[in-house]
């Protein structure tokens, strides 16, 4: 038995052979149809990353107009302190020095119903402007005096 040396399967491709130089010319970069692709998939994601910043700005800056309205509440109850003699209905309004564009209301409304003599409801209502919508916050309290007997 004789061993076959078979030696054209072993010696490698020439390195200017035509297949080596069109194998690699296929593999040397990126065709206009990947970038194409790559470049939306970026413009998509871009574009959602940038809703999304501008909500979260949105929500942001809507939470500082009630926590400022709140602050502005406890401002206008302060400044004009409820008294015995104070509350009986009727209506006050003004605006704020410190925070331009707010202003305040408050309305004392005595019930209808008779059977609850001397309850008076308090609403204090902080109003402001934001990108042409009116908005507002709001606190009611209920205060009872008892009537003076007749």
């Amino acid at each position: 038995m004789g061993v076959v040396n078979n030696c054209s399967s072993m010696t490698p491709p020439h390195p200017y052979s035509t297949a080596h130089l069109h194998s690699s010319r296929l593999r040397r970069g990126l065709t206009l149809i990947e970038v194409l692709l790559a470049v939306a998939i970026l413009g998509v994601g871009a574009g959602v990353l940038m809703l999304a910043t501008a909500r979260c700005l949105a929500v942001i800056s809507q939470s500082r107009h009630y926590s400022t309205a709140q602050r502005l509440i406890l401002q206008v109850g302060a400044e004009h302190p409820l008294t015995r003699a104070d509350i009986k209905p009727e209506s006050e309004s003004g605006d704020f020095d410190d925070e331009p564009g707010y202003t305040w209301k408050r309305e004392i409304t005595e019930p209808e119903n008779e059977n609850q003599k001397g309850l008076y409801t308090v609403r204090t209502r902080v109003s402001w402007s934001d990108r042409g919508r009116e908005s507002f916050e709001e606190v009611v309290t209920w205060h009872y005096i008892r009537p003076e007997e007749e």
